[in-house]
């Protein structure tokens, strides 16, 4: 329910669009720069870096999850502009 109310806003107010795309990509970027510092996430007797354990393999779905925030962002700024434009014309 809650995600259809998100959706709705965004439909109408394509201002809310790009702020809560540009809120989620913050969130993830802070979430992403955590990764390389966690404590024993990486599996040291499996060779070190790209082998990952514990909370490390969990936070990996914030990198996808910022790649569709980038994406929803950009059709948002979009969206945004191409309304702009619109009302100017008239």
């Amino acid at each position: 329910m809650v995600v259809r109310r998100a959706h709705i806003l965004r439909i109408r107010n394509k201002s809310l669009g790009v702020l809560g795309a540009l809120g989620s990509c913050v969130t993830f970027i802070m979430t992403i720069t955590i990764i390389p510092f966690m404590p024993d996430g990486w599996n040291a007797s499996a060779g070190g870096f790209p082998a990952m354990q514990g909370n490390v393999a969990f936070l990996m779905k914030d990198v996808v999850l910022f790649a569709v925030s980038v994406y929803l962002l950009k059709q948002d700024v979009e969206r945004a502009s191409l309304s702009a434009e619109s009302v100017t014309e008239f």
